[in-house]
C-alpha cells in the first residue's frame, strides 16, 4: 500500500505553488509512459483470435489509452527542463522493464503468459495510479490541465471493470495460483514505482 502522507505532501506543494509547468510535466510524463505501455498492449491484444465479445472491449480500452495520451500533451503546460525527462525515466524504470518482458517475442499473442501478465500489468496501473488525491480543495475545476486529470481519472475507472473482467475470464490456461501471484506482484511493482512518483512530486 502506498503510504498516505505521500499524497499528503504532494497535494500541500501543489496547494502552495499551484500547477506549475515543472508539476504538471512530472504528472503528464508519470501518466504517459505508463499509458503508452498499456496502449501498446491493447493494440497488439486485440489481435488475438476468439475474442469474441471481449474485442469491442479490447479497442475501447486501447481508444481511450489514446485519448488520455492526446489530453496531456495539448493541455499540460510543458517546462523545458530535460532533467525532468531524465528523473521521470529513472522512476518509470521498473515498470518498463516489466512492459518489456511482456512484448517480447512472441509476445502477448502466442505466449500466454505474457497476455496474462500484460492484462495484470494495466490492472494495476489503473488500480493503484490515482491523481484526483493530490488535487488541492480549492484547484480551480476549470483548468485544461486539472479538467484532463480528473477525465483520465473517470475514465480509469470505467476500463478497472474491463480489466477486472478480463483477469477472471481471458482463457490463458494458467493456475488460479499462478494469476493470482501476477496480480499481487503487479500491484506491488505498480505501488513501488507511483509511491517514488508522489515522493519526488512532494519534494
Amino acid at each position: 500500500m502506498i503510504d498516505p502522507a505521500l499524497f499528503d505532501r504532494a497535494r500541500a506543494r501543489i496547494a502552495a505553488s499551484g500547477f506549475t509547468p515543472a508539476i504538471q510535466t512530472r504528472i503528464a510524463l508519470m501518466l504517459s509512459g505508463a499509458k503508452s505501455a498499456n496502449l501498446a498492449f491493447h493494440g497488439v491484444l486485440q489481435w488475438l483470435p476468439d475474442l469474441g465479445v471481449a474485442l469491442p472491449f479490447i479497442i475501447s480500452q486501447a481508444a481511450r489509452e489514446l485519448e488520455a495520451l492526446t489530453l496531456l500533451g495539448r493541455t499540460t503546460r510543458w517546462a523545458a527542463e530535460p532533467r525532468l525527462s531524465q528523473t521521470a525515466q529513472e522512476i518509470l524504470a521498473p515498470l518498463q522493464m516489466a512492459w518489456a518482458e511482456v512484448m517480447l517475442p512472441p509476445g502477448p499473442l502466442l505466449n500466454r503468459r505474457a497476455l496474462y501478465r500484460g492484462i495484470s500489468l494495466g490492472h494495476a496501473q489503473l488500480a493503484r495510479m490515482r491523481l484526483l488525491p493530490v488535487l488541492p480543495g480549492d484547484v480551480d475545476a476549470l483548468d485544461p490541465f486539472v479538467v484532463t486529470l480528473q477525465r483520465i481519472e473517470q475514465e480509469n475507472g470505467r476500463m478497472l471493470q474491463t480489466q477486472i473482467r478480463l483477469l477472471k475470464s481471458i482463457d490463458c490456461d494458467l493456475p488460479l495460483a499462478e494469476r493470482e501471484e501476477f496480480v499481487e506482484r503487479d500491484q506491488v511493482l505498480v505501488d513501488a514505482v507511483f509511491a517514488k512518483f508522489l515522493a519526488g512530486l512532494g519534494d
